[in-house]
């Protein structure tokens, strides 16, 4: 299997890429290999496994051919290569064309696929498409999106659009790494990548960029990506500083939908709605219940509120013999760039709001048992029973008082949030130091009995776990308690 240069990347992406997740060939962390001639695929390695991002990028004719050489060289089957003996023609740098056995599964692929290649699918989303053409029409008809702009105007909000040489320079790359991280910073999850990575320079000089600036400093930016066989444009990553005004990310839209339409473009997809459409049934359960950590249904509103001209299906395909539930298992790995158990160790380090509000939750009747609990045997006195009870029902009224914080908008509410969430930290692991010495030179040598000492570890675990929620929740909304970013308008 062959390792094309990036210049011959680009060449098949600037030829056959008719898919949203064309240019996704160009981004960090991507391996890329060249099944056929004036062909690439490009995917990550999951444990046992490689996932694609999207379809193979080839000529119509010719995807079914690349589709089974990739599968073929994936599984490890003699001839999937390019070698004299019709073996595997060697690897790339890193080792990809070593790989023997691995499963295979093509993820976020628009169908054209599925028609010449044997393999199964399951819906798992739609994304919306315009013709920019028809942006003007559409919006004088949409009273509400146009309130939407008109307030963003009004309270200042200036979009520009970069240029390559201002893209590349560095002042203009700070700002906007910046921004990216602020944006991370009001995520309950950590930044994922595969399809989604946030990579604005990858492929920089066939990009579009533009940048929404209010009172000289950068609240959003808007990259596209160009899907060069529809002639048309992906608004790939649509980044919102937490303190932009309502209608910011609309005002990029609007500006980007206006140009496309003077250029006559005819298609345009703000990418995949993930959940969206008839999805199935224990996906649609995924889709209302994950809402603390991910909201896929306010994503498909916001695109929905746009007014699509149509949607398109979008599926995650794999072939015969192989099961669905790995391949979705495999897509999952894929954007979280880990195991899946240290992922979900860092969005719990990352102090999200749900979790904070169900520490919130647990405390209440964990504080009314500690009231009703008989002194002896598990205080060494009054004084010292009645200091806890108090603590708690402080920290309590605190984590009440970060929830009224942290649902206001604006640098200096999010900097008393950082501050109480400080305070807090430092507070609760002092609770658990003292916790585990009344445990340790108390309640022990008191205690023998198994249930009495499931009460003595639940204690102790208790503050011990909320510790580290409780500190990466200050050192995220720290980084949200600054201004936004400087913009260099030069």
């Amino acid at each position: 299997m062959d390792t094309p240069t990036l210049d011959a990347v680009e060449a098949v992406l600037l030829k056959e890429g008719r898919t949203a997740t064309a240019f996704c060939g160009l981004v960090r962390g991507m391996s890329v290999v060249s099944p056929e001639p004036d062909s690439v695929v490009a995917f990550v390695r999951v444990p046992g496994g490689v996932v694609s991002a999207g379809e193979p990028i080839a000529p119509p004719e010719r995807l079914g051919a690349v589709t089974g050489r990739f599968v073929n060289w994936a599984r490890g089957v003699a001839g999937a290569g390019h070698g004299a003996d019709g073996a595997d023609g060697g690897g790339d740098e890193n080792g990809a064309g070593t790989r023997r056995k691995q499963r295979v599964s093509f993820f976020a692929t628009e169908g054209r696929i599925l028609a010449t290649h044997p393999l199964r699918r399951w819906l798992i989303g739609e994304q919306p498409v315009w013709d920019p053409r028809e942006w003007a029409q559409s919006l004088s008809t949409h009273r509400s999106l146009r309130e939407q702009l008109r307030r963003a105007r009004a309270k200042g909000v200036v979009c520009y659009r970069l240029g390559v040489n201002e893209l590349q320079h560095t002042g203009w790359r700070s700002s906007m790494d910046a921004l990216v991280q602020r944006w991370h910073a009001t995520r309950s999850m950590p930044a994922m990548g595969f399809i989604v990575e946030v990579d604005l320079m990858a492929g920089a000089q066939w990009r579009r960029s533009y940048v929404a600036v209010r009172e000289g400093r950068l609240v959003a930016l808007l990259s596209m990506a160009p899907v060069p066989a529809r002639a048309g444009w992906l608004l790939e990553h649509l980044l919102r500083d937490p303190d932009a005004p309502n209608g910011t990310a609309e005002l990029l839209v609007d500006a980007a939908m206006r140009d496309m339409s003077d250029e006559g473009v005819e298609w345009a997809t703000l990418g995949l709605a993930p959940l969206h459409g008839p999805v199935r049934w224990w996906l649609g359960v995924v889709r209302r219940f994950s809402r603390p950590l991910f909201n896929f249904a306010g994503l498909s509103a916001f695109k929905q509120k746009l007014r699509p001209g149509s949607w398109e299906p979008i599926y995650m395909a794999w072939p015969h013999g192989d099961r669905g539930w790995r391949a979705m298992l495999d897509g999952l790995r894929a954007f979280a760039g880990m195991p899946l158990w240290r992922f979900g160790l860092q969005t719990i380090a990352r102090g999200p709001a749900s979790l904070l509000r169900l520490l919130e939750i647990l405390l209440g009747p964990w504080t009314l048992l500690l009231a009703l609990a008989p002194t002896q045997p598990w205080f060494p006195s009054k004084q010292v029973h009645a200091a806890w009870v108090i603590f708690d029902i402080v920290l309590l009224l605190l984590l009440g008082q970060l929830r009224m914080f942290t649902a206001r908008q604006g640098g200096v509410a999010r900097g008393r949030a950082a501050l109480l969430t400080r305070l807090l930290a430092i507070a609760v692991s002092t609770d658990a130091a003292l916790t585990i010495v009344q445990a340790l030179t108390w309640n022990l040598p008191r205690s023998s009995d198994p249930g009495d000492l499931a009460v003595l570890l639940l204690a102790c675990m208790a503050p011990l776990l909320t510790v580290p929620v409780l500190w990466g929740a200050s050192r995220r909304l720290k980084s949200l308690a600054s201004e936004p970013p400087f913009c260099p308008l030069a």
